[in-house]
């Protein structure tokens, strides 16, 4: 009898336990996105390719990118989130390219220990102003991910801690980020983003500004390269439906990547302005905008003046976004858009490319096509990079089915040699569904 009691208060005790963790979750929320790609791209390495061959001028592939995403509240103030990928171009089969990869994972803890502070620890989305500076890690523009080229990757998150103070209408965040464990945890090779960004709201005709300071570090070789990069952003609606802003940013630090310690010392500017015709019965938008990233005149001196793109998250142009390193350049964008139907809007892009100092050579950082290879190209000495468009149509099948068509072109300009003068083109199709 003594046995029995004995088995039964256990399992009532296991009973109750299982019903109080279970009691912990509050709510739970799925969802997640499905987007399939079809892409072809013409003359992105700039160049006719060998005789006989046009493997290195023609690419296209079809690509599916999953994502499915958990929020889950455990309790008032404590939520968890994940979010798992698979990226992969069509006939990638094997373990590698089928495997289910953490996209974010991470933990909000609100109210930690003072009201206004809170607290995001893990895989993370970090995104600041118009991500100028920061926005997506970038760690796989060094290759393709399972035949998916990097400018077209989905993955922007950062392994980092995040501490956000909010005295609304002063918001602060600071935090910090490992960008590459280097080698191994017991060695000092590692590169770390840290940062700090007070953002403001005025109230008053969307009026903000954002003060920053961001700080990578790479230890990869025997002295550090530090990159501090400090700036400003500040928006506002001047008239209305018109939304303008402008950002300045500095750089300084040391670069010891090379023989000799160099000091940095680069700029960076952009300014946009938007207007949309709201009362007009196609919804009519224009925008303008300018981007200047310094350059370094002279490699062999002790100071680097090229802009460190750091994290950045913008594609100016689609196709110059995937050739050109964000550093080193002057850009004039003018787009326009208009919805002819509800569901239909249609939208294009103009971007003329300029250096700021004349180069020898220019790398695109990655393969484009899918090589995971860098592509060099050799230059004149000139300054106009070339011209850019991209023009898109999007049709909102249903609510949660979009479908996109989107073709660009970039024509180099003057600056490139007659070795690399072809215009690159690209088609790229899509379908996303959200759920």
């Amino acid at each position: 009898m003594i046995k029995r009691l004995s088995v039964l208060l256990c399992l009532a005790l296991v009973a109750g336990l299982a019903c109080s963790a279970y009691a912990e979750v509050q709510n739970v929320k799925v969802g997640g996105d499905i987007t399939v790609l079809g892409v072809g791209r013409s003359n992105f390495d700039l160049s006719n390719g060998s005789a006989g061959n046009k493997e290195n001028d023609q690419g296209s592939l079809f690509a599916t990118q999953t994502r499915v995403r958990i929020d889950s509240d455990l309790t008032d103030n404590v939520t968890a989130t994940l979010r798992l990928i698979n990226e992969r171009s069509w006939t990638y089969e094997d373990n590698a390219s089928t495997d289910i990869d953490l996209d974010l994972a991470y933990v909000t803890l609100k109210e930690f220990l003072y009201s206004p502070l809170s607290l995001k620890i893990g895989r993370q989305e970090l995104r600041f102003g118009n991500a100028l500076i920061i926005g997506a890690t970038n760690t796989y523009d060094s290759g393709v991910l399972n035949g998916v080229p990097g400018d077209l990757s989905l993955r922007k998150s950062f392994d980092a801690l995040r501490a956000t103070l909010n005295y609304d209408p002063l918001v602060v965040d600071t935090f910090y980020a490992k960008i590459n464990e280097g080698s191994s945890v017991y060695v000092n090779d590692d590169t770390n983003l840290y940062g700090v960004n007070a953002a403001y709201d005025f109230g008053t005709k969307g009026a903000k500004a954002e003060v920053y300071m961001f700080s990578k570090n790479d230890s990869s070789v025997d002295k550090n390269d530090k990159v501090n990069t400090f700036g400003t952003l500040l928006s506002a609606q001047l008239v209305e439906n018109l939304n303008t802003s402008l950002e300045v940013a500095y750089q300084n630090g040391y670069d010891n990547n090379s023989s000799s310690s160099v000091k940095r010392n680069a700029w960076a500017m952009q300014a946009m302005a938007d207007y949309t015709f709201a009362d007009v019965s196609l919804k009519p938008n224009v925008g303008l905008g300018y981007t200047y990233l310094s350059g370094d005149k002279d490699s062999g001196d002790s100071k680097n003046k090229a802009w460190d793109s750091m994290y950045y998250d913008q594609a100016l142009n689609n196709i110059a976004y995937a050739i050109l390193p964000f550093s080193n350049m002057k850009v004039v964008n003018v787009k326009g858009g208009l919805k002819p139907m509800e569901d239909l809007s249609l939208s294009a892009v103009y971007g003329y490319y300029m250096l700021d100092k004349k180069v020898s050579s220019l790398s695109s950082g990655y393969g484009p096509y899918g090589s995971g290879s860098s592509t060099y190209y050799v230059m004149n000495d000139k300054k106009a990079l070339g011209n850019a468009l991209d023009i898109t149509a999007t049709y909102d099948y249903t609510e949660d089915v979009q479908f996109g068509l989107t073709a660009g072109m970039f024509a180099p300009g003057k600056a490139f040699a007659s070795s690399n003068d072809r215009t690159a083109t690209q088609l790229i199709g899509s379908m996303k569904v959200s759920f």
